[in-house]
């Protein structure tokens, strides 16, 4: 049952018990005019609306206060609910957040390791490059040495043939 229909079944009971009041008010009217024992069986029978009212009246209003306490639990069942629902919520968005984090640390440790590489390739290069010119500037040196002692050797020769002359 909804609140307005809760309210509108507690709306017809308010009425039906205003038709009983104004019905005693009738009859309580209509002992004024009456001889002293008439008018007490209309107070009894006044009195016995009036305890008729006042059962019916409790007994509504310990409905309606059982009908709040149920809704009351309803309401703190709903909640609770949500607290587990928004618990479960954070906990799930924040080991996203940290599946993100540890994406971003791999991927960084990644690049930190291709620049390292590229880095090593570089500096390979730079050493195989000096290696080079050391190897060419050697060779150079065993042909200007190889240069040399030919002349040496011609210059030997050109002594030799002068001594023999």
């Amino acid at each position: 049952m909804t609140y307005k229909e809760r309210i509108a079944s507690a709306q017809a009971k308010m009425d039906q018990l205003k038709d009983k009041m104004a019905e005693s008010a009738k009859k309580a009217r209509a002992a004024r005019t009456m001889k002293k024992e008439e008018i007490t069986a209309a107070i009894d029978a006044i009195n016995a609306d009036l305890d008729e009212l006042s059962d019916a009246i409790v007994a509504e209003m310990d409905a309606i206060d059982e009908q709040v306490d149920t809704g009351i639990a309803a309401v703190q069942d709903d909640i609770s609910a949500a607290k587990e629902t928004l618990n479960y919520s954070l906990e799930r968005e924040g080991s996203k957040i940290e599946a993100i984090k540890q994406s971003a640390q791999k991927k960084a440790l990644a690049l930190k390791a291709k620049i390292a590489e590229k880095r090593s390739d570089y500096e390979n290069m730079a050493r195989e490059a000096y290696i080079n010119e050391l190897l060419d500037y050697a060779e150079s040196c065993q042909q200007t040495a190889y240069a040399a002692a030919v002349e040496a050797d011609l210059a030997l020769l050109e002594a030799a043939k002068i001594i023999a002359e």
